[in-house]
């Protein structure tokens, strides 16, 4: 099993399974910040060239970690430690530091069209009540999980109101219809209205601490779940505890760079 650790990012654990093999990744040109990376999962040993683990850090990272088959073969492996002396009184485990080369990220313009080309549907992602509601228009949007019922928005940190979403208890996300283009462009900033009056007469307050949209195609309300940082924004998981059903005519895309109507029936 190998540990990759990146400058940004959660550790992560290749290999699970591989009991026979245990290193740590870092970036070839980490070398003032390895011990940095390292802290979440252990520590740099003195020699430079190997880490202590620790193997509760290990046991987080994986989802095998209440297997039977999984725990007796990682027990196997740290017995295995122990015996040869790859352990300290810490009952750590020592890794040796392998460098790998991050491959060059795509051009970012070639990035953007692929992305571009990829339709998706539109939605406002609201929290807050009275004149600290808030809210942006978003369409990296995704179901996570149906059991339980759980849901990611990519949120840009750059955004006026990425921290009033980001530490609200509960938001909504509200789901776009077709005729709903000139919401989005509201919630975009592209109409010059801000904070509170974005928030007409057609949103209300949900007993569950959201205001919704009631004229959307659909609306989620979600409890707060986790958040990630990566590149510029932020991954928010909400757990659904709550719906409703609205316009079902059609859905706001948007595609190539431009909203458009996907008018069909339910």
């Amino acid at each position: 099993m190998r540990l990759v650790l990146t400058p940004g990012a959660l550790p992560r654990l290749e290999g699970a399974h591989d009991f026979k093999r245990f290193s740590v990744a870092v970036p070839a040109a980490a070398e003032d910040g390895i011990d940095a990376l390292v802290a979440p999962i252990g520590d740099r040993a003195e020699d430079g060239a190997h880490v202590w683990v620790r193997p509760d850090a290990i046991r987080a990272l994986t989802p095998h970690a209440g297997e039977t088959a999984w725990a007796t073969g990682f027990d196997a492996m740290v017995g295995f430690a122990e015996r040869s002396g790859w352990t300290d009184a810490a009952g750590r485990i020592r890794a040796h530091i392998e460098r790998i080369k991050a491959p060059a990220p795509v051009d970012a313009d070639a990035f953007r069209d692929a992305m571009r080309r990829f339709a998706s549907g539109v939605c406002i992602v609201a929290a807050g009540k009275g004149d600290a509601r808030c809210g942006m228009t978003v369409s990296a949007f995704s179901s996570v999980s149906a059991e339980p019922p759980m849901v990611l928005v990519c949120l840009n940190r750059s955004s006026g109101s990425h921290e009033c979403v980001t530490g609200a208890a509960t938001f909504s996300v509200n789901i776009l219809s077709a005729e709903q283009e000139e919401e989005a462009m509201v919630f975009a900033g592209q109409r010059g209205r801000h904070g509170p009056d974005r928030f007409g007469d057609i949103w209300q307050q949900d007993a569950l601490g959201a205001p919704v949209l009631t004229t959307a195609h659909h609306a989620l309300i979600c409890a707060s779940d986790s958040q990630h940082h990566s590149g510029s924004h932020t991954i928010l998981v909400g757990r659904v505890i709550g719906a409703y059903s609205g316009n079902t005519e059609g859905a706001l895309l948007n595609y190539n760079g431009a909203l458009r109507q996907g008018n069909w029936a339910a």
